[in-house]
């Protein structure tokens, strides 16, 4: 086990993720590709628009996620902490596209406003600690903590993503606005998912700490600080049909046939994504 004051990196000969190559193929802003045209003949649905505003809220939670990662060991890590520098960049250009959409949508003007008292759930109180008390905490995990930094990452991309199928899936404008974002996110996956099941393979301390996060974790990561009705309209919309439960049992499925992570932890995943 290392010791909190030690860097862990990755040796490059054993990355199969290509941090470097990650780094330099990072998309920047999509103004310029962005094909808003067909949604003038064709506008978004008002509960669509209102996707399309929470997915962008939650793009820009990004430099607020760092930082209360940055307070804890993961900051040692030189490969996560190189993956999170070009992850939350392109994470801020998606924010932007999503804006162009907001911006091209009439519906956008008639949206009802997403602010409103929070859901204040007893289970979640772990997610509400300020950046102080997360760093008092994370000081006793030690570098344990980085294994779930990143599998709540990939399980958090893993629902943002369900969410972007959906929009994807209202007309053929969307699915050429929203198809690239998925491909972006699919190459976020994938590192997150390396790292996850590697360093949950590896311990199971690791493990114990995951399960926990696991379990009391508002998702999608930062739904804690938004409203109660705001939360409530994402999970009816992306999860309370029939294809929203299909789709909420897959990811119970994938958070499942993680290293050491008990079914009893997926199944409370996939309860608290159902309205």
């Amino acid at each position: 086990m290392n010791s909190n004051n030690e860097t862990t990196t990755l040796p490059p000969e054993t990355a199969g993720f290509d941090v470097r190559e990650f780094a330099r193929t990072a998309h920047g802003s999509h103004r310029g590709t962005l094909d808003l045209g067909p949604l003038a003949e064709e506008p978004l649905d008002a509960d669509s628009v209102r996707l399309v505003r929470a997915l962008r809220d939650m793009e820009r939670t990004t430099l607020h996620r760092v930082r209360d990662l940055l307070v804890t060991a993961t900051h040692k890590d030189a490969r996560v902490t190189a993956f999170l520098t070009t992850w939350m960049f392109e994470r801020f250009w998606t924010a932007d596209a999503l804006d162009a959409v907001l911006d091209a949508s009439p519906a956008a003007r008639d949206l009802p406003s997403s602010a409103g008292p929070a859901r204040r759930v007893p289970a979640e109180r772990r997610a509400r600690r300020g950046p102080i008390r997360r760093s008092l905490v994370a000081g006793i995990t030690g570098t344990q903590i980085v294994a779930e930094h990143v599998t709540t990452g990939l399980v958090d991309e893993w629902i943002t993503q369900a969410a972007y199928r959906r929009l994807a899936g209202v007309s053929s404008a969307t699915a050429s606005i929203i198809s690239p974002v998925v491909e972006i996110k699919n190459r976020h996956i994938r590192f997150l998912a390396e790292e996850a099941e590697r360093r949950l393979r590896d311990s199971a301390r690791a493990q114990r700490i995951t399960c926990r996060a696991l379990r009391h974790a508002a998702w999608p990561l930062g739904s804690v600080d938004r409203s109660g009705h705001e939360r409530a309209f994402f999970e009816r919309h992306v999860f309370g049909d029939q294809r929203g439960r299909a789709e909420a049992r897959r990811i119970r499925g994938m958070v499942a046939a993680l290293p050491g992570i008990r079914p009893g932890v997926a199944s409370t995943v996939e309860s608290r994504l159902l309205p």
